[in-house]
């Protein structure tokens, strides 16, 4: 089966935003870990800021590691730290204080008290060159939170900032606790309209509140306690707590003339931007030590820096304590260092780190990471990049689908838009499009696609005078239903469940068909169907066939504890790619590959049947074939009549004619197994450019130790696909032979020779490949 719209594909990746990069050049030292390959996918989101993923393979697991990169000199792009626009202190998520402030990306900021809907960061907020807040509790015994600061200069500076405030009448100066940071009101504050517009919601937070309205360094005002006042536009409050006013603050009367006075590590008058952290990580390109507020280990985290002449700007994210191990002080900091950033900070980490990004492809801000409390937590702040620039003309489109694989009776959706010089999005109206579609015939209702023929295809979308931009896209024969859950129990009768299926193409691509389903029970006596939903009219046991696209699938359901009736077996459509395989003079390649022929079990084995049947699998195999390939030890010492390569435990390559064939050992995952694999087979294949890929190993990836590695080797299959590859993985274990098609890959299972006990299997098989110009096929044939 020949790619077609592949090559388009390769013909016009001018249109495409983002790249894709393997790195697997050597092995890349990270401390403790070796990175031994990496998956990294860039793309500018506008001018001047650029998005990464890295997903990292290394000797300690998977990194996850997420970076913006932002040009300090564009004019219109503005970095600075915001927080709820809900409400002054109210904890959110990222992705929402983002999105509400008008960003376009950013991570998570400042450390916060935990406790609580409310809260507040650690460090100080000045935005715009206006002070926000600023609190006076951190830093002044030891150097524990850092903080970001860029004067008014341009000059970007990385220190432990420390803040003292105080307020005094001619009887009697307090100290207070922040500038509109609002914590617990043990000690009183100052409040002004950076904060808020009045204490209303202070006020609905604590109880018998008093406030000081302080206008022309003169008291004006002195409330009831709880009494909601307005903050002065051209003064401030000192806010406390009626305790404190009648133990501590009742000297100050209306008409005292007041000072404040605000001592800073840097004059508050002198910053254009500045926002808190934890401990500092690089200075002067070094390490910094890190403080007794850095958590140990590795762990989820993100950070903040800039490069040695100020330019660029780097937020990073690394996941941790999930399927990505998180990184340390010194791999954070090495890690800053090697995305360009000189001086760089810890921001807050842990279930906190999480960073958000609106592509181009993107109408608002999108979670990119992985939080590893399993969402995002609701935090204090956040720090935006936000793109000032109005919305100019369109200079290019781009256009996304949301149903990339889709089946006959199903469509597909595209969207088109616009982008200014800036990359700003502007919408483009369905009948301002020309389409043109290669590959498949169909039908289109505004952004609508329906295809009448089957196939791979390209939708080529042309905008005003020529911007032209591509997708790709399929639309393959359904070969099978699935029943998300195959079996249902409803307690009592009245009760009710839902049915839900997903139907996959003959490339192992889903889509959801629940709506369009035929659903029929069996025993119509047991319940009924409305919809996708089973209501159980008495007590029983009944089946419910699904229909749809020609395949059936069956969901066997049981009322008030019946036993379970047996349902029939799932239809299903032949692979394309399997058909009968017989070695012509036609110029094409063939290959034939076995299981493991060698006994390595512990039990007694019949030396005349162990030598007729390893001569039996093996005679079939060294026939028809151009090169065999033993998928597991082979003891057979004498001669083989053609070109073989046998699986011994460690990496092999074969590049012949037109297909790529490796030999890996995954006994404990790739990772544990040798991890150098996974750079040297990505180089090798990369370095044939064969369009058939072929992996033969000793276990399956569903197998694997780890579900997290098993998940990280199929996103790199998947990306051959993507590719216009046909890849097959061919696992050689146990005593069955087995098949499935998922996401675009052919996952086969050649069982042994021989079973544990050292009889023989009478369920051996092997695979003979043809591979030409025209694609390829397969057939597995009992031996």
């Amino acid at each position: 089966m020949k790619k077609r719209f592949y090559g388009i594909k390769r013909l016009l990746a001018a249109f495409v935003a983002a790249t894709l990069t393997f790195t697997a050049a050597g092995v890349t030292t990270v401390f403790a870990a070796q990175t031994v390959y990496e998956n990294k996918t860039q793309e500018t989101i506008t001018r001047g800021v650029t998005y990464e993923k890295n997903s990292r393979m290394t000797t300690d697991g998977i990194q996850d590691i997420y970076v913006l990169t932002i040009d300090l000199t564009e004019s219109t792009l503005e970095l600075k730290e915001v927080e709820s626009k809900t409400e002054y202190g109210l904890k959110e998520t990222v992705q929402k204080m983002l999105t509400d402030n008008g960003a376009i990306a950013g991570v998570n900021s400042d450390f916060f008290g935990m406790a609580g809907t409310y809260s507040a960061g650690f460090g100080p907020v000045v935005r715009d060159g206006e002070l926000v807040s600023a609190g006076t509790s951190i830093n002044q015994d030891k150097n524990q939170y850092g903080t970001y600061v860029k004067d008014k200069n341009g000059n970007s500076i990385f220190t432990y900032f420390k803040t003292t405030v105080k307020f005094s009448n001619s009887a009697k100066t307090i100290d207070l606790a922040s500038i509109n940071k609002v914590t617990s009101m043990v000690f009183p504050i100052l409040f002004n309209r950076e904060a808020a517009t009045s204490t209303a919601d202070l006020d609905k937070r604590f109880d018998n509140l008093v406030k000081f309205v302080v206008q022309n360094n003169t008291i004006t005002y002195i409330s009831q306690k709880g009494e909601t006042v307005e903050v002065p536009e051209n003064g401030y409050l000192i806010v406390m707590s009626g305790d404190y006013y009648t133990n501590a603050a009742s000297v100050f009367k209306v008409g005292d003339p007041v000072t404040l006075q605000v001592s800073s590590t840097i004059d508050f008058d002198q910053i254009d931007t500045a926002f808190g952290g934890g401990g500092l990580l690089l200075l002067d390109g070094q390490e910094a030590p890190a403080t007794d507020i850095v958590a140990a280990g590795r762990q989820p985290r993100t950070a903040f820096g800039v490069s040695q002449d100020g330019t660029k700007a780097i937020m990073m994210v690394v996941d941790g304590r999930g399927d990505s191990i998180g990184a340390t002080h010194s791999e954070m900091a090495a890690l800053m260092k090697e995305y360009g950033a000189y001086e760089a900070l810890h921001l807050d980490g842990g279930g906190s780190s999480t960073m958000v990004v609106q592509t181009v492809d993107d109408a608002a801000p999108q979670l990119q990471n992985t939080p590893s409390d399993g969402a995002q937590r609701k935090v204090i702040a956040s720090v935006g990049v936000f793109q000032t620039a109005p919305k100019g003309e369109i200079k290019e489109i781009g256009i996304t689908t949301v149903n990339q694989h889709t089946q006959p009776g199903k469509t597909a959706e595209f969207t088109v838009y616009g982008l200014d010089e800036y990359k700003n999005r502007i919408y483009i109206a369905p009948e301002d499009v020309t389409f043109e579609v290669v590959g498949v015939e169909g039908t289109w209702d505004g952004y609508l696609f329906q295809p009448t023929t089957t196939g791979e295809y390209s939708v080529v979308a042309t905008y005003g005078d020529g911007l032209t931009a591509v997708a790709n896209a399929t639309c393959y024969p359904t070969a099978r239903l699935k029943a998300t859950y195959p079996d249902a129990s409803i307690k009592n009768v009245g009760g009710t469940t839902n049915i839900y299926v997903t139907a996959y193409d003959t490339e192992g691509f889903g889509r959801a068909v629940t709506n369009d389903v035929t659903y029929t029970v069996a025993n119509p006596a047991i319940g009924t169907m409305n919809g996708n939903t089973f209501t159980a009219k008495a007590k029983g046991s009944t089946y419910v066939k699904c229909s749809w696209a020609g395949q059936d699938t069956y969901v066997t359901i049981t009322v008030g504890g019946a036993s379970k009736v047996t349902a029939p077996a799932s239809t299903s459509a032949a692979d394309p790619l399997q058909q009968t395989v017989t070695k012509q003079n036609d110029g094409a390649f063939y290959l034939n590959i076995t299981g493991e022929l060698k006994y390595t079990g512990t039990g007694k084995v019949d030396a005349t049947t162990y030598n007729a049947q390893r001569s039996r699998v093996r005679s079939a195999a060294d026939s028809g074939a151009d090169v065999t390939v033993y998928g597991g030890p082979c003891d057979i010492t004498t001669p083989t009549v053609q070109d073989s390569l046998t699986w011994n435990g460690s990496y092999r390559f074969m590049n012949r004619d037109g297909a790529s064939v490796v030999l890996l050992a995954a006994s404990q995952g790739i990772r544990k197994t040798d991890p150098s694999q996974y750079g040297r087979f990505t180089q090798d294949i990369a370095a044939a450019g064969n369009d058939t890929i072929i992996f033969v190993t000793d276990k399956t990836p569903s197998d694997y130790p780890s579900a997290a590695e098993a998940d990280y080797f199929r996103a790199i299959l998947n990306k051959y696909v993507e590719d216009g590859k046909t890849v097959f993985v061919v696992s050689c274990s146990g005593n069955a032979y087995w098949a499935s098609t998922k996401d675009g890959v052919r996952y086969i299972n050649l069982p042994d020779l021989w079973r544990a006990d050292g009889t023989a299997n009478s369920n051996v098989y092997m695979l003979k490949f043809r591979i030409a110009d025209d694609g390829v096929t397969y057939q597995p044939v009992k031996v």
